[in-house]
This record gives C-alpha cells, sequence and structure tokens, in this order.
C-alpha cells in the first residue's frame, strides 16, 4: 500500500525536473542569435552581453546548461556546422558568426514574425496581393505559408487579408525572399463578405 501512495508523488516532482532542462534548439537559437546581435563570447565562456543571453533564453536555463557541459557542446556543433567560428580580437579569441550562421538567424526572425493586434481597429484592411513566376516556386509556397501563420485570411488563391498593420512585416519577408516586385500591399476600406468578426 505504501508504495501505490508513494508512486504518484515521485511522478509529481519530476515533471518540473524534466520542464526545466534546455532545450537544445533554444541553446541553438540563443548562441546564434546572441552572437550575431554582438555578444562576445570567449574561450573561457565569460560574457560582457549575458543579460542579453538570459533575455533569450532564461537565465535559469543558461546557468543549467553551462553547469551541465551542453554550452560547450553546443558550440562544438555550431563549429562543426561553420554556423560559428573562433577570431582572434584583442589578443583573445571570441565566437563569430559565419555567413551560414546569418542565414540561420535569419530563419529564426522569420520564425518569430507575428502581427501586434491594437487596443483598437483602424477600420482599414490590409491586403497582399502576389503573382510569383513559377520559378520562383518554393519561395511562393514559404510566402504563402508564412502568411497563414500570421492568421492572414485567404481571400483568394493570391490574395491575402489582414485587418492590423503589417507592411514591415511583409516588406521584411518580401525582401529576404527576393519576391518583392511580385508583391503588392494595399489598404482597403471595405472588402465584399468579409467581417472583422472573423478575427476577433
Amino acid at each position: 500500500i505504501s508504495c501505490m501512495i508513494k508512486k504518484p508523488q515521485e511522478r509529481e516532482f519530476a515533471r518540473p525536473e524534466r520542464s526545466r532542462r534546455v532545450s537544445i534548439k533554444g541553446l541553438t537559437k540563443a548562441i546564434l542569435v546572441g552572437v550575431g546581435a554582438g555578444v562576445l563570447i570567449g574561450t573561457a565562456l565569460i560574457f560582457p552581453g549575458v543579460g542579453f543571453l538570459y533575455k533569450e533564453l532564461g537565465k535559469k536555463k543558461w546557468e543549467e546548461a553551462n553547469k551541465r557541459g551542453i554550452l560547450r557542446s553546443t558550440i562544438r556543433r555550431l563549429e562543426k556546422q561553420r554556423l560559428v567560428s573562433w577570431t582572434e580580437k584583442e589578443g583573445e579569441l571570441v565566437l563569430c558568426i559565419t555567413e551560414s550562421g546569418k542565414q540561420k538567424i535569419l530563419h529564426y526572425v522569420i520564425d518569430d514574425l507575428s502581427i501586434k493586434k491594437p487596443k483598437k481597429w483602424d477600420g482599414w484592411w490590409r491586403m497582399i496581393i502576389f503573382d510569383i513566376p513559377e520559378h520562383e516556386k518554393e519561395a511562393r509556397e514559404f510566402f504563402r505559408d508564412k502568411l497563414k501563420a500570421m492568421k492572414f485570411y485567404r481571400f483568394q488563391d493570391s490574395v491575402f487579408v489582414h485587418p492590423y498593420e503589417c507592411k514591415d512585416e511583409i516588406d521584411f519577408l518580401r525582401h529576404e525572399l527576393g519576391i518583392e516586385r511580385y508583391v503588392s500591399y494595399v489598404l482597403a476600406k471595405d472588402i465584399p463578405n468579409l467581417s472583422y468578426e472573423r478575427f476577433k
């Protein structure tokens, strides 16, 4: 009987420990974004910009990764993938981002893109109209999928609508995907058969 009582308690206390464990993906992102933002990481793993990294990953998880040696192993893996490299600066070796690393950061930035909801809708619709040719099919599908992820309404196959300001996000996407000339951003006051209630 005593065993039957103890087992649920052991499971209950074990769950928080697992939830606090460091995600390798999250740690990889924190290192790349941090180095890309200019945080200096030396061979002794001393970080003048550690506050930025704490914010990106969380202080407890970052310290846990360092304590368990995950930090060093993750940096070694990033080196092998040629996403980071060691460079001498003022007589000290510091970690630097490579061009491949910059591309990886870009993917993280795109993944994190979202549309902020204002306190009150201004009454204008944002229409994204695109006609991306077949030779840019991969970029076209990526762009379409990202619009869906950002909660745009698919009005037609190549026409998506959102009620909130999103020009900066769309400009960033079409520039980075190289499809600027194929994508238009249009403001509309009224769109037939489309209600704002859909977005509440």
